[in-house]
C-alpha cells in the first residue's frame, strides 16, 4: 500500500521526457490482449474481442491486421524459432471484460499463423473446458502453454505432430503465466492456489512452492541470472521475490491510487536485469531494479485505468504493452532516462512498534525539472496504517540541478506484528514515480528504543510478513503425461 500527501506535483508537461507512446488499433473495439515482439522489433498482439491477429511495425508506425477463425478468449501469443506466431484460442468466453466470468465447457485450441501467407492452423486440445491462458517456445521449439480452468500444463511438438497434457494437482489450481529459467526448467504460477510449480520437460518431474499468505495470485512470472523467481501478484500492491533455495519471498510494493490496490499482472526481466511489471488498475509501467534496490512507475497517458495486462520485451530494450479497454497497444521507451533519483542513508531497519525512527533521504537531479515534487511512501502489507511517515520538506523544489536532504519520521502502529517487512520511499514528479526500497525488521517492544541499523540483517531470511517462518511448502510429484 502507497501512501501520498494530497497536493499535486507541480510540474510543466515539458520538464520530463516523454516516456510513453501509445497507438490506437485500427479496429474498433478489438480488445488488444496477448503481446510479444519478434527477433526484427515488430510488434505482434491478439484482438480477442474480434478474432485477430495483430501486427505492429515501430519503424513506420502501421499496423497489419490477420483474420482468425473462430471465435474466442485469445490469452497468449508466442513466435517459434520458424518466424511462426502462435496463440491461444478459447471458445467458452462469458464476458468480453478480462475480469468477468468464463464459461467452462468450451473448446480449447492451440493456433499458428504464418504471416507469409495468412494461412492458420489448429491443434485442439483434448481436455473440455481448458480455456488455454499462456503460450510459449522453448528450446527445441516445442510450444508450451497453460490450461487455466483445465489444471494442466501442455506441450506440443512440431516435430512429432503430437500434443501431451499434464495433470498439475488434483484442484482447481489455476494455471497462469508461464516461463523458462536458464537450466531449461519450466516455471508456471498457479493464480489460484497461491503457488509456482517448477516442472522439468525431460522427465515430467515437478516441484510445487506454496506462498501461503505472502502471495494470494500469482500470475506474471520470470526467473533471473541467480534463479530467484519474480511473480507479479494480481490480488496485492506489489511483485514478489522468491529464492527457491531459502524458500524465503520479499514483496516490493508499488504506488496506491485512492485506497485501490494496483494488482500487477505481467512481469518480465530485461537484458540489464530489471523486473518490468504491468498494473492493471494502478494503469502503469514499472520496473524495479534489484540491484539499486530502486523502482521506476511510468504512468500511463491513457486513464484512469486503460486495462494494461501483458508487457512484452522488444530487442532494443523498449518495453511493449496492451491496453484491453482503450483499444491501444503501447510502449515505454527504456533509453530514455529519468533525470531523478533517491538514495536513502539507511537500506536496513530494526523498528520498534509505537515507537519513532529517522531515515535521511537524497534526492538528486540531472536536470532541471522545473517544478516540484511530492513525497510519498509505500507498505508491503494490506495495512497502510501499520506504518506513518512525514517528510521534511514535503514537496522539495526541482528547479535546476537539485541536491535536496529530506527527512523521513516514521512511526509504526503497536498493533505491527514482528517480522521482515519492506518500506518504500518516493517521489513523484508529473508521470513519473521513483523509489527507493527499504528492507524493516519490525522487533518485539523492549524497554529502550531500538531504530537503529539491524547490522545482522542480511544473516536472517528475509519475508515480507511474518507468519511463515521463513518456510514454504514444498511438494514433489511425479506428472504421468496423458495423451
Amino acid at each position: 500500500i502507497a501512501i501520498r500527501d494530497s497536493t499535486r506535483a507541480v510540474t510543466a508537461s515539458g520538464d520530463l521526457p516523454r516516456y510513453i507512446d501509445e497507438f490506437t488499433v485500427p479496429t474498433p473495439n478489438a480488445a488488444p490482449l496477448a503481446i510479444t515482439v519478434d527477433r526484427h522489433g515488430a510488434v505482434w498482439f491478439t484482438e480477442s474481442n474480434v478474432s485477430k491477429v495483430g501486427r505492429f511495425d515501430p519503424s513506420t508506425n502501421s499496423f497489419s491486421e490477420y483474420s482468425i477463425p473462430g471465435v474466442g478468449d485469445m490469452w497468449g501469443i508466442t513466435i517459434d524459432q520458424n518466424g511462426y506466431v502462435w496463440f491461444t484460442q478459447y471458445s467458452g468466453r462469458g464476458s468480453v471484460n478480462p475480469g468477468g466470468s468464463i464459461m467452462a465447457g468450451g473448446q480449447g485450441r492451440l493456433g499458428r499463423l504464418d504471416a507469409a501467407t495468412g494461412n492458420v492452423s489448429f491443434v485442439d486440445i483434448p481436455t473440455v473446458g481448458s480455456f488455454p491462458f499462456r503460450i510459449i517456445a522453448d528450446r527445441e521449439n516445442r510450444i508450451w502453454f497453460t490450461e487455466l480452468l483445465g489444471n494442466r500444463t501442455g506441450v506440443y511438438d512440431q516435430t512429432t505432430e503430437k500434443l501431451t497434457e499434464y495433470e498439475v494437482s488434483k484442484g482447481l489450481s489455476g494455471p497462469a503465466d508461464l516461463a523458462f529459467d536458464q537450466d531449461g526448467m519450466l516455471w508456471f504460477t498457479e493464480s489460484f492456489d497461491r503457488k509456482v510449480v517448477r516442472f522439468n520437460p525431460q522427465t515430467g518431474e515437478s516441484t510445487e512452492f506454496s506462498f501461503g499468505s505472502q502471495v494470494f495470485s500469482p500470475v506474471g512470472i520470470s526467473i533471473d541470472n541467480q534463479g530467484h523467481v519474480w511473480v507479479a501478484d494480481h490480488a496485492g500492491n506489489w511483485i514478489a521475490e522468491f529464492n527457491p533455495q531459502t524458500q524465503t519471498i520479499i514483496r516490493y510494493p508499488t504506488h496506491m491510487i485512492q485506497g485501490d490496490l494496483t494488482i500487477p499482472n505481467g512481469l518480465l526481466i530485461d537484458d540489464e536485469g530489471r523486473v518490468w511489471f504491468s498494473e492493471h488498475v494502478g494503469n502503469a509501467i514499472g520496473y524495479f531494479d534489484p540491484r539499486s534496490q530502486s523502482m521506476i512507475e511510468f504512468s500511463i497517458p491513457t486513464g484512469p485505468i486503460s486495462t494494461v495486462l501483458w508487457i512484452a520485451l522488444a530487442p532494443n530494450g523498449d518495453v511493449w504493452f496492451t491496453e484491453w479497454s482503450s483499444n491501444k497497444i503501447g510502449v515505454v521507451h527504456a533509453d530514455r532516462s529519468v533525470p531523478i533519483s533517491l538514495q536513502s542513508s539507511q537500506k536496513q531497519l530494526q523498528l520498534e512498534p509505537g515507537k519513532e525512527a529517522s531515515v535521511s533521504i537524497d534526492v538528486k537531479t540531472a536536470r532541471d525539472i522545473g517544478g516540484n515534487g511530492v513525497l510519498e511512501y509505500s507498505w508491503g502489507t494490506y495495512n497502510p496504517r501499520e506504518v506513518s511517515v512525514s517528510f521534511s520538506p514535503q514537496n522539495p523544489s526541482l528547479v535546476g540541478l537539485a541536491d535536496v536532504a529530506v527527512q523521513a519520521k516514521l512511526k509504526i502502529s503497536e498493533s505491527t506484528k514482528s517480522g521482515n517487512y519492506t518500506l518504500g520511499l518516493g517521489i513523484e514528479v508529473g508521470a513519473v514515480r521513483v523509489w527507493t526500497m527499504v528492507q524493516a525488521q519490525v522487533v518485539p517492544p523492549t524497554s529502550t528504543s531500538s531504530s537503529q541499523p539491524l547490522l545482522a540483517f542480511v544473516a536472517i531470511p528475509i519475508l515480507a510478513l511474518v507468519g511463515l517462518g521463513g518456510l514454504l511448502f514444498v511438494r514433489r510429484a511425479h506428472r504421468k503425461p496423458s495423451a
